[in-house]
């Protein structure tokens, strides 16, 4: 992640981000052990807080979780076989060639220099076996609400000027990145995202989760966009507060504590070193 344009608060992060689904990792995985991969390295890239790296955790003897944001790192879940370290996506200097089983980037390609990550993951993947994973997700829709979503589709176009250019690629679901791998697998959801025909078929969501109308409040808020426009307009009322009661009145709930039920549109792209 760049540090010019994404500065929201590590602690908010940890607490309020969703988790990634248990379908991703087990594709992952499955990919994984299909080329013979092994489970000694794995550097978690943007990886944030470490929401990534406390699973891959529990199938690697070593985790390395490097972020470029300090309060990220700060803020991130101790684990005796993870290292966090602050420093870029696109130096793995520190790593020798042909040394790591696995790289995984949550959420964070958007903000790389695709050519040199692309570059170093070639170098430090052990040839033939070694995996890059990266998925990431967009706003989510709240499932069988469509007065509920215009709303938030609304606030999204708001944001639009105060989002890097970047954006564009997790929008697309990725697909406008050309991976320089010969063996690709794509997984998308939900279907209607799909709109190339690209994604293998999945058991269900890539990312999928429930939550209280106080948590949303304080989810939607961790956007970099969200971020941005606030130090711009700060004498006005915060878009999410009104986000947040208009969508309640239009769905007629009066509790903060009332649970929706969410989906993030979801890629994943698998890749074996070549």
């Amino acid at each position: 992640m760049s540090k010019a344009d994404v500065s929201y608060e590590g602690g908010a992060y940890s607490k309020f981000r969703p988790s990634y689904s248990d379908e991703i990792y087990s594709l992952i995985y499955k990919f994984h052990d299909q080329n013979n991969g092994e489970y000694n390295i794995v550097v978690d890239v943007g990886t944030g807080t470490g929401q990534a790296a406390i699973e891959l955790c529990k199938k690697f003897k070593r985790v390395y979780g490097i972020d470029t944001l300090t309060e990220q790192i700060e803020n991130a879940t101790p684990r005796d076989n993870i290292e966090y370290q602050v420093g870029p996506g696109e130096d793995l200097s520190q790593f020798q060639d042909n040394s790591v089983d696995m790289i995984t980037v949550g959420t964070a390609f958007h903000w790389f220099d695709h050519d040199k990550f692309f570059k170093e993951a070639k170098r430090v993947l052990k040839h033939k076996s070694g995996t890059l994973a990266v998925f990431g997700y967009y706003f989510p829709v709240i499932s069988n609400e469509p007065k509920a979503n215009e709303l938030v589709k609304s606030l999204v176009k708001k944001f639009e000027q105060y989002t890097n250019s970047n954006i564009r690629f997790i929008k697309s679901m990725y697909r406008n990145i050309t991976f320089p791998f010969n063996e690709q697998t794509w997984y998308i959801t939900p279907k209607s995202e799909d709109t190339t025909n690209i994604s293998q078929p999945t058991a269900g969501s890539l990312m999928k989760a429930s939550m209280t109308m106080e948590n949303y409040n304080h989810y939607m808020k961790t956007a970099s966009a969200y971020y941005n426009y606030i130090k711009d307009h700060t004498k006005e009322e915060d878009p999410v507060d009104t986000l947040v009661k208009d969508i309640m009145q239009a769905l007629n709930i009066t509790d903060y504590q009332h649970v929706i039920d969410l989906e993030w549109p979801t890629s994943l792209v698998l890749a074996r070193n070549d």
